[in-house]
């Protein structure tokens, strides 16, 4: 009864539930950056959720330590990306932080040979809330190609010739 009063107090909070991930191809470095910005309260509810932990804040210094022990898997869990030959990368967890309101992850792919094509899947806080988008901006090339994900069509391909 109290989780169902959260969600509802949550929901006023903010009305829409966007994440934003921001996709980058360092050429010169043969790797992708990508970082993840996610409202702080619907990140608290999924890994709730996550862990069965039912209690969380997570800008208290005292949770800190749960947070960091349960968000990498969370993240890398969601968030999948596969190169051109269907092969997945390994996606490297570099850390997070908080601003503001909301959580920033950082993620690294390092040797990435050639960029022709991408498939992105990103099912953060799929979990909590049915109306979850998360957007998704990929640079590469001088081009930026953009994809609003969502249950139900979770990943996209972006592609370069």
């Amino acid at each position: 009864m109290i989780s169902l009063a959260l969600i509802f107090f949550q929901s006023l909070l903010h009305p829409f539930h966007v994440s934003v991930s921001d996709i980058k191809y360092k050429e010169d470095k043969k790797a992708l950056q990508i970082s993840t910005r996610i409202f702080l309260d619907d990140l608290e509810l999924a890994l709730q959720t996550y862990s069965g932990n039912e209690k969380l804040d997570i800008a208290k210094a005292e949770d800190w330590n749960f947070v960091k022990e349960n968000l990498k898997p969370y993240i890398l869990e969601r968030l999948k990306l596969w190169d051109e030959k269907g092969e997945a990368y390994e996606l490297n967890y570099i850390g997070a932080e908080i601003e503001d309101d909301v959580m920033w992850c950082y993620i690294e792919i390092e040797k990435v040979k050639k960029l022709k094509q991408v498939k992105v899947s990103n099912t953060i806080l799929h979990e909590v809330w049915g109306d979850q988008e998360n957007l998704v901006h990929f640079r590469a090339f001088d081009d930026v190609q953009s994809a609003r994900l969502y249950k139900g069509d979770e990943s996209e391909i972006f592609s370069w010739d």
